[in-house]
């Protein structure tokens, strides 16, 4: 075996999580040529192939199975070293990059990034909005504002708050087609909800309540969306306690306990070492709040 390095290796872990080249480039970030030219020159190294193909896309042989846990060791390895050589740097110069839902992009995140900027005029931020959880282990993002508690053991984290969240509508909707009192009444209203993702389903299941996204009068997954149509007068929906009452919404007293959202900010362990990052860690965790 030789003449193959680190990123065919890498490579071959994706491609195995990932079941195609077509999935496997895109995660990558590269064409589908170049990573298949690259899987067959990792295939020529070891002397035998490690995918067999089909039409369903590509599967481990025995060989490829017998090599993959030492090839994820390796870049499990790999991003370890990465994230510790990123946590040397002690100039505060450079980039940070940062993950937060929309919400938190949208209506809490604007005005402490722009007196963070103000602080260190010589570091530079990237903000990722995405409602799904970023990998801190593969460095998808240096610092990340989650909306659970991690469980995570190589992390450092701090709770920043409990975000209460109610049904709510603006006034003018009330109005019009007057406030429900039960559940029951709410699902006869016309709700804002989620379009092809799941949470508020698997929400809903917890407390008992039978309803699906095909429920909504209006949907999408996009939840400023959702917050910025209740404000219209569009219909009831499910938000934040302090961005209702900032907008003046009216919440919908239905007689039950409200969810609260656990807000926690994440760094890898590694990466806490990094001066830009905890400078960035620590300036969220003093003014990012939520009431």
């Amino acid at each position: 075996m030789n003449n193959s390095d680190w990123q065919q290796w890498h490579f071959f872990v994706v491609i195995a999580e990932q079941g195609s080249l077509n999935k496997a480039s895109n995660e990558l970030g590269i064409s589908q040529p170049t990573l298949s030219r690259q899987l067959y020159a990792l295939e020529k190294s070891v002397g035998n192939c490690l995918f067999d193909r089909s039409t369903q896309g590509l599967t481990l042989t025995a060989f490829g199975q017998a090599l993959l846990p030492q090839a994820k060791r390796m870049q499990e390895s790999a991003f370890a070293l990465q994230r510790i050589a990123s946590g040397q740097q002690h100039s505060l110069s450079g980039r940070v990059r940062l993950s937060v839902n929309e919400n938190i992009a949208q209506y809490y995140l604007a005005p402490v990034i722009a007196q963070f900027l103000e602080k260190h005029p010589q570091l530079s931020v990237e903000v990722d909005v995405s409602n799904k959880a970023t990998n801190i282990d593969k460095r998808d993002t240096d610092i990340a504002v989650r909306m659970f508690k991690p469980t995570q053991l190589d992390v450092v984290s701090k709770h920043l708050d409990d975000i209460p969240v109610h049904f709510y509508a603006s006034s003018e909707y009330i109005k019009q087609f007057g406030a429900p009192a039960t559940i029951e009444e709410l699902f006869n209203h016309r709700l804002i909800g989620f379009d092809r993702d799941r949470q508020f389903e698997d929400k809903a299941e917890e407390y008992g309540w039978s309803i699906r996204n095909e429920d909504f009068k209006f949907r999408t997954d996009n939840i400023p969306l959702q917050f910025e149509v209740a404000c219209a007068g569009g219909g009831i929906v499910a938000t934040h306690q302090a961005m209702a009452s900032q907008y003046n919404l009216v919440k919908i007293d239905l007689g039950i306990q409200p969810q609260t959202l656990s807000v926690h900010l994440v760094c890898h362990r590694d990466l806490y070492q990094n001066s830009n990052i905890q400078a960035l860690y620590r300036f969220l965790s003093e003014q990012l709040r939520f009431t």
